[in-house]
């Protein structure tokens, strides 16, 4: 795609570790490192680049991993990969995104990219989590203790975030996990809440359910984010799965595939750029291979899921948190535009762009979900917290 851009390419089979792979030269952060298709590249250690483009394969080896780089293009049946579906990966790995003025202008979709494209298939698997839960009992200003429904997993250390709804109660608090109780239903906080959440069995005379207070889990442990610069230019890193990298493009066009299961997505999506959403399929067609399940979508500055002109794209059991704007965007669901279950949006925030066709979704109001109708825009409030 780029030739004579002083790129590295992998041979069949090989890891990034060994010298050997790159004649003795192992990449830097100025290179642009090519996987040709038909070819298979190992990453077994930490990586600081310029991009990555997939043609072929990268697998990530079982064990902690880092990878920086302006972007990932994963196009003509090239693959990117953590774990399994039946064997996540347990490990760590997190997923740095930053600015680059060259990369910006040789691949032509922007910075801080995470593109499949042109048949291109990422597949994260982390662990399963709980993703969310609702308190059981109320919890007082000064409680540091949270009784919850149903038992998880969370561990010491992990961030949380309660947040309770309803017209008297629009509070969230992020807290930090101090200890979980060994019935999985008790987490002691480090520490005490400044505010009152109501439980499901409180005693409140007309209390609707969406005025329970939610605890959902922000940490997972595949991480996928901008850079700290995000969080002054309010432009994170951005997902996009699409049959073309560039609708210029007179190929014929091939859908592309992305499933990420617990994910962690932050400092994502870039303010006032249209279609840089933190994840957005985008006119991918038939989508049946791609879901997003059990992830979180934190710090993100436009909008959280945009589905659009993708059909049976699964999204289930996810948190999105305070996103600026809608947290799901699905459009023509009546046509199996996206399969929806069981989604919380925390806080989502009012915003007005520039754009005047991204001002027509009215995000002067924005909503946990919107779908958009061939006929006209429906909204539902579904796991929304104001």
């Amino acid at each position: 795609m780029l030739p004579g851009v002083g790129r590295a390419d992998a041979p069949v089979g090989w890891r990034w570790s060994d010298p050997a792979t790159w004649a003795g030269r192992p990449p830097g952060r100025n290179d642009i490192v090519h996987v040709p298709a038909g070819r298979a590249l190992l990453i077994d250690q930490d990586v600081d680049v310029a991009a990555l483009l997939l043609h072929g394969s990268a697998t990530i080896a079982p064990r902690d991993i880092a990878i920086r780089a302006a972007g990932i293009l994963v196009a003509h049946g090239g693959s990117f990969r953590a774990g399994e579906p039946d064997r996540p990966f347990q490990h760590r790995l997190t997923v740095t995104l930053c600015q680059s003025t060259k990369v910006e202008a040789l691949v032509g979709v922007g910075g801080k990219f995470f593109v499949a494209a042109e048949g291109g298939t990422v597949e994260l698997n982390g662990p399963r989590r709980v993703a969310w839960s609702i308190l059981a009992d109320t919890v007082f200003p000064g409680g540091v203790v949270l009784k919850l429904t149903e038992p998880v997993d969370w561990r010491v250390g992990e961030r949380l975030v309660i947040a309770s709804g309803g017209s008297d109660l629009p509070l969230v608090e992020e807290r930090v996990v101090a200890a979980v109780g060994s019935d999985r239903l008790k987490v002691t906080l480090e520490q005490p809440l400044k505010h009152r959440h109501l439980g499901r069995s409180a005693p409140v005379l007309g209390a609707l359910p969406g005025t329970f207070g939610k605890v959902a889990l922000l940490s997972r442990d595949i991480v996928i984010e901008g850079d700290a610069a995000s969080e002054q230019s309010s432009s994170g890193a951005y997902c996009l799965i699409s049959p073309q990298v560039e609708e210029t493009v007179a190929n014929a066009p091939q859908p592309s595939a992305a499933r990420f299961s617990g994910v962690e997505f932050r400092r994502m999506g870039q303010f006032n750029r249209p279609g840089r959403f933190p994840l957005y399929w985008n006119g991918n067609g038939a989508s049946d291979q791609s879901a997003i399940v059990n992830c979180v979508v934190r710090q993100s500055y436009q909008r959280g899921v945009v589905i659009a002109g993708s059909t049976g794209v699964r999204v289930h059991g996810n948190v999105i948190y305070r996103p600026l704007g809608h947290g799901f965007i699905v459009d023509h669901p009546d046509d199996g535009g996206a399969l929806v279950t069981t989604n919380l949006v925390i806080r989502p925030r009012v915003v007005r762009y520039a754009d005047p066709a991204m001002r027509v979704m009215c995000e002067h109001r924005p909503r946990a979900v919107w779908f958009a109708l061939a006929t006209r825009p429906r909204t539902v409030g579904l796991g929304l917290v104001r």
